[in-house]
């Protein structure tokens, strides 16, 4: 019977199941001022359960850190694009002193070839037994895989709202997205690092 090589399989686990996001790149303002005290989180999806569940884990993982926050959705339940001035209303009624916004820029598709491979050891070229192998395992080599992974890059902007400035960003990259309540929850950690690190809250 064969056996897929152990390598083989954690390759292929880390290729199609383990999601991992980077920040590209960021910027700061030269002065960014205090720390926020009450973010209102703004997730921009045509998805409504995606920007629900986007904006729940962000204001979770900002209440763990002690930054009150308040989901766009409950203020701003409709989804696609409104105008200025129910963003104004909205940004009001928060009673934010900032804003977080995320939105996906692309999505990429990456090919991954995982190269053939074949065991180590096929046994000593010497007797019946070492024979036997030698001329069995190459039959149960392994061609090579490919695979084909999502890559995803978004925005994240942190605004002042009383003066409406934009106080930091950054693109981040996210291979092979998952589930969407554990991705948000990741990607929220990561973020709310980077603004922790700056003293942004």
């Amino acid at each position: 019977m064969s056996r897929t090589p152990a390598c083989l399989l954690l390759a292929l686990a880390l290729l199609t199941g383990c999601a991992s996001t980077r920040v590209v790149n960021q910027w700061e303002m030269s002065d960014p001022g205090p720390a926020f005290r009450r973010l209102l989180v703004v997730g921009v999806s045509e998805n409504a359960s995606v920007r629900r569940t986007f904006e729940d884990e962000f204001v979770k993982a900002l209440s763990a850190r002690g930054v009150a926050a308040v989901a766009s959705y409950t203020l701003i339940p409709e989804s696609g694009q409104v105008p200025e001035g129910r963003l104004d209303a909205a940004v009001k009624a928060s009673g934010a002193d900032g804003v977080i916004t995320s939105r996906i820029v692309r999505v990429n598709q990456q090919v991954d070839v995982i190269p053939s491979s074949s065991p180590a050891f096929w046994g000593p070229p010497w007797g019946f037994h070492g024979w036997y192998g030698g001329a069995w395992g190459p039959a149960y080599a392994f061609p090579p895989q490919v695979v084909t992974r999502d890559v995803v890059f978004a925005e994240v902007r942190l605004y002042r709202t009383a003066n409406d400035v934009l106080v930091w960003a950054a693109t981040t990259q996210t291979f092979a997205p998952g589930e969407v309540r554990r991705e948000s929850a990741a990607f929220a950690d990561l973020i709310l690092r980077q603004l922790a690190e700056r003293r942004l809250i």
